[in-house]
């Protein structure tokens, strides 16, 4: 039988953009930082992503070239639209 006067108290909005939304289990140590990016997607706002990689591409090659290649594809992406 359906509730018709549920108790809604301390229940707010929820924070997200996009939904529905699902639940995961993370380990402790990488989830805050984990739920930032999802936040960050989530707002679009993907300023932060830029800055960090292209900070990333001043740092010292040391057989790192591949991996400076697959930077700037990624910058790319991120910076279209």
């Amino acid at each position: 039988m359906a509730n018709h006067n549920p108790n809604t108290e301390g229940l707010t909005q929820s924070k997200w953009i996009n939904k529905p939304v699902k639940v995961y289990r993370l380990p402790e140590p990488i989830a805050d930082d984990v739920l930032t990016y999802a936040h960050l997607l989530d707002k679009g706002d993907i300023a932060p992503i830029v800055v960090t990689l292209n900070h990333a591409l001043g740092l010292p090659a040391n057989k790192g070239g591949a991996i400076k290649v697959e930077i700037k594809k990624v910058l790319e992406i991120l910076t279209k639209g």
